[in-house]
């Protein structure tokens, strides 16, 4: 895919004010002059948009909803090429050529990072590597794994399904029921483990596997995003 074409990064934001900053200068490092960063916060008090001091950076507010803000982000776009981040994730060097090289390939239609996390843990590594063997069994990535994809394609699609949990999932299973090809590239995305951490590495795991089985068995996404709640509580 030719280097002309322009990458839009949309990162959708809440209470991201501590890792704003660091993520704007490794989209910078790593997408080059030829790609635009847009930031959709869904948090009523903005506070993640007053940490960015960049004026290179396109601001958006949003209603809360991961879904709703990357549509409004994707929306406002000038690239070929969207590209989406959680504010928490590190692209690994050239990752705009990783992109664009992905999407050269026959019938590419999207894709998506390896998966991998910020701590040396056996057992962050070993959750890495199984998400990683799901991920190219299944050809269905998660969010956090920066997934990309042209805009022509995502806007024919229909954006994300604004509901509460399982975006990514929905998307990409519409993309596979047109039987269009998806990439998993073997290069590493680097995520906060944070959320892991603070529930129990394996308890985190089994409650997204969970999850992700109750949705396939046609769980709506509403009471999936109650249970994960609730699960979040008692944890």
């Amino acid at each position: 895919m030719p280097s002309s074409l322009k990458i839009s990064v949309i990162i959708p934001v809440y209470d991201e004010a501590k890792t704003i900053r660091s993520c704007i200068a490794n989209v910078k490092e790593c997408c080059g002059e030829n790609s635009e960063i847009i930031i959709v916060d869904g948090s009523a008090d903005g506070s993640t948009l007053s940490a960015v001091d960049d004026e290179g950076v396109m601001c958006l507010s949003s209603p809360p909803g991961r879904a709703v803000q990357m549509n409004i982000g994707a929306g406002k776009t000038a690239g070929d090429i969207l590209l989406f981040l959680h504010a928490d994730t590190t692209l690994p060097p050239k990752a705009d050529a990783l992109v664009r090289n992905a999407l050269c390939a026959p019938c590419a239609t999207a894709g998506a990072f390896k998966l991998g996390f910020d701590t040396p843990s056996r057992t962050m590594k070993f959750i890495a590597f199984i998400a990683d063997l799901r991920c190219r069994m299944e050809r269905v990535p998660y969010g956090d794994q920066a997934i990309f994809i042209p805009k022509s394609t995502f806007m024919e699609l229909g954006g994300f399904p604004e509901i509460p949990l399982m975006e990514d999932v929905e998307l990409f299973q519409s993309i596979k029921k047109r039987r269009l090809e998806i990439v998993i590239l073997k290069e590493s995305i680097t995520t906060s483990a944070r959320r892991y951490l603070a529930t129990g590495p394996l308890r985190c795991a089994f409650r997204n596997t969970c999850l992700r089985l109750l949705h396939r068995f046609g769980v709506r996404a509403e009471t999936l995003v109650a249970l994960y709640r609730r699960r979040k509580v008692q944890s």
